[in-house]
């Protein structure tokens, strides 16, 4: 009767804390989505972040925009993206083959630089004395 008892009560145990494997939590684990965060930096003022920078994700037509701190964050499906980074005024940067895998997270910081405007002296000169 005791061999009984005990026995009974293993297998209760063992029902209620024993783990099952579900397929849907593997499928799931597949499918789960990575991430891509950074930030964007001003190349000319050393360490100065780009507030509403844009980065656009090719491949989705997404497109995020930088924090206050020039911080972002995109959650994309497992895959390879191309990222471009813009802002007005300044030279934009694309970037290639960005490998996203699930559950992982890719640290990316750029830095973009102000376009130069190329004039000459005579050219403005040659402006005002038309007018």
């Amino acid at each position: 009767m005791r061999f009984f008892i005990i026995t009974f009560f293993f297998f209760i145990s063992l029902q209620n804390f024993g783990q099952s494997l579900k397929m849907s939590s593997l499928i799931d684990n597949c499918n789960r989505n990575g991430e891509i965060e950074g930030a964007v930096f001003d190349g000319e003022h050393e360490n100065e972040p780009l507030i509403f920078a844009e980065v656009f994700v090719k491949e989705t037509n997404m497109t995020v925009v930088t924090e206050i701190d020039g911080s972002f964050k995109l959650s994309l499906k497992p895959g390879r993206y191309s990222l471009l980074f813009s802002f007005i005024g300044y030279k934009s940067i694309e970037i290639k083959s960005i490998e996203v895998s699930s559950s992982s997270t890719i640290k990316l910081n750029q830095i973009l630089n102000a376009l130069k405007i190329e004039s000459s002296i005579s050219e403005v000169s040659l402006i005002s004395k038309v007018k």
